[in-house]
């Protein structure tokens, strides 16, 4: 049974399926490796502190065996030398060891008084171990012959001899060098078994990442819904979660860029009929003779309206494409200077050009991007001149409000009723009846701007009750950091 999906063959040009395949294009090193590596090393480490605690324990332990071994004959030696001086024999012939091999290989010695060796093991040094003769219940390690000894030395009180039972230093270190040769390649191959069992449990337990790479490599601009989470573990949830909401994002960004395209083609089919229409009227006219000076001005004057209401369209959906993407976190803002930037709009408005246009700005600066703070101010302004009565009244005010800013457009004209003010920020809404042309994009513009700065945008009445008032209600200025600022070059349209 297999726990993570088969491999597809990678296309060319196509994004890597695997994260193995992702390292081979992009260098990067293999986290399953760097875990084999170091869970080994720590495990080699560890082994080898084991090891040499082991060692160190059975070394000392060994040695207490060796020494109480060394005590107990040293008792028995005294036994036999007490029962051999009664008999008279003790310093007669000495007894031969018996030919069977001894595992165990310690010698005693018995040392009279004024230092002959009276009884000593077959193998044991002619001279005595040490030459401290009155000692007694003592350890030590003494050099005979060039090789290291560990003796014990008993003396009785009432006898006038001393034993000494010797062992070679190197036949206890014999018994851990066989000890270290049995366990050395157990201990190996369990080394071993640990790196391959490493091995397979760190596949199983990352087989989780390909699986959810496999998951990630199946989505598509067809599919961008939110990845489900399937027993992601811990680890995987926060990249699922950050990958749902990238899905998120560039599924907006795509709905925006396809409403765009729609948008636009919706609507530059009507004034791209009636130029057609308007063309082919003027050729005709002109093959028939029929047409004058005059009616040559009034069919250029009827194209160059369609042309600014076609441009003007245009410039709309270009703004709106291009605020689409805006993320409010990441507008940059500056402190805009609103007294002149109100005086700046009373040249290059309709309403300030004609005389209508009343100024109360009784706030000195606002935190705002300037380039979209202009266009919103700009479409508010021009609607209000548009939809207005003739030579009627224009407001634009800026007033202080629950700690922020509320700038006000307001006119005095035949207004909006209140059905239809809840859809003047739907695109290419109109409201029927105006006698007026438009794209229908203007307050969508607004609105989307109002958006980016956290503003609040409210219709309500106009002059004294009577026209459409539009406020936009900034909040106070926040503290936190501003970071990729909008260009006016990047929002000019």
């Amino acid at each position: 049974m297999r726990l993570w999906p088969r491999r597809r063959p990678a296309q060319k040009g196509a994004a890597p399926n695997t994260p193995d395949e992702l390292a081979t294009f992009s260098g990067a090193y293999s986290l399953r490796k760097r875990l084999i590596a170091a869970i080994l090393g720590i495990s080699v480490l560890i082994w080898t502190v084991s090891l040499g605690v082991i060692v160190a324990v059975a070394w000392h332990e060994t040695s207490d065996v060796f020494d109480d071994a060394l005590k107990e004959s040293a008792r028995l030696a005294l036994v036999l030398g007490a029962n051999l001086q009664s008999k008279g024999a003790l310093a007669g012939a000495m007894p031969r060891d018996a030919g069977e091999p001894t595992k165990l290989k310690i010698y005693y010695q018995i040392v009279a008084d004024d230092g002959r060796v009276l009884q000593r093991a077959e193998q044991a040094p002619a001279q005595p171990f040490s030459a401290d003769l009155k000692a007694s219940k003592r350890y030590l390690n003494v050099w005979v012959d060039g090789d290291l000894w560990r003796v014990y030395v008993l003396r009785a009180k009432d006898q006038k001899f001393q034993v000494q039972i010797g062992q070679e230093w190197d036949e206890r270190t014999e018994v851990l060098d066989e000890m270290a040769q049995n366990l050395v390649w157990p201990a190996l191959l369990l080394l071993a078994l640990l790196g391959t069992f490493c091995w397979l449990a760190i596949r199983q337990l990352l087989a989780p990442i390909s699986v959810t790479a496999q998951r990630i490599a199946t989505k598509s601009a067809q599919d961008l819904s939110a990845m489900p989470m399937q027993h992601e573990p811990q680890e995987l949830q926060p990249i699922v979660l950050a990958f749902n909401g990238v899905l998120a994002r560039l599924h907006r960004a795509l709905q925006g860029e396809r409403r765009f395209t729609a948008d636009a083609a919706h609507e530059l089919r009507t004034p791209l009929a009636g130029l057609r229409m308007r063309i082919q009227l003027m050729q005709r006219q002109q093959g028939e003779g029929a047409m004058g000076a005059a009616a040559v001005n009034a069919g250029l004057a009827t194209l160059r309206h369609e042309v600014d209401r076609c441009t003007a369209l245009v410039e709309s959906l270009l703004m709106l494409a291009r605020l689409d993407p805006q993320q409010p976190e990441l507008l940059g803002k500056e402190t805009v200077d609103l007294p002149a930037e109100f005086a700046a709009l009373t040249e290059s408005t309709p309403a300030g050009q004609s005389g209508r246009l009343e100024l109360d700005c009784q706030v000195a600066t606002l935190q705002a991007q300037p380039v979209l703070l202009r266009s919103a101010l700009r479409n508010l302004l021009d609607n209000a001149s548009r939809y207005g009565v003739a030579h009627g009244r224009v407001q634009l005010q800026a007033l202080q409000w629950a700690g922020g800013v509320r700038i006000a457009v307001r006119d005095d004209g035949p207004g909006v009723t209140n059905e239809d003010r809840a859809r003047l920020t739907e695109r290419f809404f109109r409201v029927l009846g105006s006698g007026q042309t438009g794209s229908g994009l203007g307050l969508s513009i607004v609105a989307k701007i109002a958006a980016l700065h956290g503003a609040t945008l409210q219709f309500g009445a106009g002059i004294d009750g009577a026209g459409l008032g539009v406020t936009l209600d900034f909040p106070a200025p926040s503290t936190a950091s501003r970071i990729a600022p909008v260009s006016s070059e990047s929002l000019h349209v």
